[in-house]
């Protein structure tokens, strides 16, 4: 132990003026008695020299000697000498890629074993100045050299790992540098799963766990040629030592088609899945059975065209007929036909120039189909149940008041009657597809049941959409996507459905989490697929192994200071002689 001001002690001479002061004051006490003789001739109380001076001894002047020792011992600032470990500087160095979100066998993330790593070193050189960086595709500081200790451990514990890809040795010493260089840390410590190719020798890498890992490392959807169905591509990745039973589900939020295999051992393999009654835009491929890092067994993919339906309507406007088709997918009007997925006429005769895919809701097409007089109805009858547009649709809940007698061509297929008069039917020529559905919609339960925006639904799925750009991959988290190309950009949302600020005059935003991210323009809405980066599936193998530079660790001596401690007992000593002191002197007035 070590005293900064040991002169204090000249301070314990008080001692001498607190005894002086207590031996002076007097001792005799007054009392009221009846006769004086009763104790005339009595010899006084034999007592040793040890005993008078124990009645000499207040509790009161013990405090106070105790008290003022504790007081001039603060003052004289003592400190007691610990040795720390300490470095000229320490850089830790946090991997922050996507694959640390992985779980351990202990049911936490590789991160957060990463951070006990980060709290254990910064712990044992807590007198040492240091830095700390996450390093990713996107590194950045989280701790710069000179922050207080207590800020740095906050600011490791509040970190998060990333969906980024890897980082770089090339940009963990580019950071460095704008930190004063790697020379300025004597030591370098990188906590990551994985070694970083090309590191310094003199930087240490410590692996935490990594394991095995079964993943989806590559997905795109191609359109086939003739205009039916998709081909999607997928790449498999089983990085472990044993076979490994899987299954490959790919999923358009329509259909669902899978594919069963047996991956080899330490395999990376490819495979082709037909998707032939896929008309969707949105793809999801997912691998089973899912591991501890099941972010990459979820791989996303979109075909580059609108997932809007682009609608032409003709006629009157119907606010639930239009909120049955918002309710299957995002809906654009536009004025032009020949730019419509598809044409509703409502209410009205359309001219005979109606091509494409039209939905005639008690309407009709000169020439084409004609409507008479409304009549009423008593029952529906089911002309064909395994209807494609009755997949999901119980008719029987439809309750229809009326509906106008239709003559329509030949050639059409009736779905649902009443008698001789159509209530739903399809119609499909070289110029045109048809679809039918006779009643006004208000003088049904339609806008009330479940079942009409199903039917819609299913009357959409059969449209046929424009064809999409030859794309064969998504992009990744961090990559630049570019925006032109595909209108006046409005917004952008996330797969979240957060809008993603944009500033003017942008051409191309790096997302920061995978999913469907959406691109809404002044020509429809196109999805934006990202995924994680393939390369954080491709971890270290077990026997892979890294060892730490072993150096000596140099320990300075570093002062703990006493005098608070030593101050607050003498505060604590005075309160307790005080409180003594007026107790005394309560009872001795009650006694009175």
């Amino acid at each position: 132990m070590t005293l900064g001001n040991p002169i204090a002690f000249y301070l314990l001479l008080a001692a001498l003026l607190i005894l002086v002061l207590h031996f002076l004051q007097a001792r005799e006490r007054q009392r009221d008695v009846s006769a004086l003789f009763l104790w005339e001739g009595l010899s006084g109380d034999p007592q040793s020299r040890a005993a008078q001076i124990r009645q000499q001894i207040d509790p009161l002047l013990l405090l106070q000697l105790a008290a003022l020792t504790a007081l001039v011992f603060a003052l004289a600032q003592p400190a007691w000498r610990i040795r720390t470990a300490s470095l000229s500087g320490l850089a830790i160095v946090l991997d922050g890629s996507a694959s640390m979100q992985a779980l351990m066998e202990d049911g936490s993330t590789r991160y957060e074993s990463a951070l006990r790593e980060a709290e254990s070193l910064l712990e044992e050189f807590s007198s040492t100045t240091t830095a700390v960086i996450q390093l990713s595709s996107a590194p950045k500081i989280l701790g710069r050299p000179g922050l207080d200790p207590s800020d740095l451990r906050d600011a490791v514990r509040r970190s998060q790992p990333t969906w980024y890809g890897d980082g770089t040795t090339e940009s963990l010493l580019s950071l460095l540098g704008s930190i004063g260089g790697a020379s300025r840390f004597e030591r370098v410590v990188v906590l990551s799963d994985h070694p970083f190719p090309k590191m310094p020798a003199s930087f240490e890498t410590v692996l935490v766990d990594s394991g095995d890992n079964l993943a989806l490392t590559g997905f795109s959807v191609r359109a086939n040629p003739d205009g039916e169905g998709v081909t999607a591509f997928v790449t498999v990745l089983n990085d472990s030592d044993d076979y490994r039973d899987v299954t490959i589900r790919i999923d358009d939020r329509e259909n669902q088609t899978s594919l069963a295999l047996l991956m080899p051992p330490a395999s990376h393999e490819r495979f082709v899945v037909p998707f032939p009654h896929s008309r969707g835009s949105l793809f999801t491929a997912m691998l089973e059975p899912d591991d501890r890092f099941g972010a990459d067994n979820r791989r996303f993919f979109a075909l580059d065209r609108p997932i809007d339906i682009r609608i032409h309507w003709i006629g009157l406007e119907n606010r639930y007929l239009m909120a049955a088709l918002r309710a299957v997918a995002p809906v654009t009007l536009v004025d032009a036909p020949v730019s419509a997925d598809l044409t509703i006429v409502h209410a009205v005769r359309a001219p005979v120039t109606v091509t494409g895919t039209v939905l005639l809701v008690h309407g009709g097409i000169e020439g084409v189909l004609t409507l008479g007089a409304a009549q009423p109805i008593d029952r529906i009858e089911i002309r064909d149940p395994d209807h494609p547009l009755l997949n999901g649709v119980d008719p029987t809940t439809f309750r229809i008041r009326e509906a106008p007698y239709a003559w329509l061509p030949p050639a059409s297929e009736i779905v649902l009657a009443s008698g001789d008069l159509p209530l739903l039917a399809t119609y499909t020529d070289e110029t045109r597809t048809l679809f039918y559905l006779a009643p006004n919609i208000l003088g049904t339960n339609l806008p009330i049941t479940i079942d009409f925006p199903l039917l819609i639904r299913n009357i959409v799925a059969g449209l046929v959409r424009l064809p999409s750009e030859l794309s064969y991959r998504s992009a990744e988290v961090g990559e630049p996507i570019p925006l032109g190309g595909r209108g006046t950009v409005n917004r952008l949302y996330d797969a979240n459905e957060e809008a993603i600020p944009l500033p003017e005059g942008l051409l191309t935003v790096r997302p920061v989490s995978p999913g469907f991210h959406t691109l809404i323009t002044d020509r429809g809405a196109f999805p934006i697929a990202v995924n994680i980066p393939s390369g954080e599936s491709v971890l270290s193998s077990p026997s892979e192994t890294v060892e730490a530079a072993a150096r000596e660790t140099r320990r300075t001596v570093r002062l703990l200071p006493l005098w608070q401690g030593l101050a607050a007992l003498g505060i604590v000593l005075l309160f307790a002689e005080t409180y003594l002191h007026a107790t005394r002197q309560t009872l001795a007035r009650r006694s009175r």
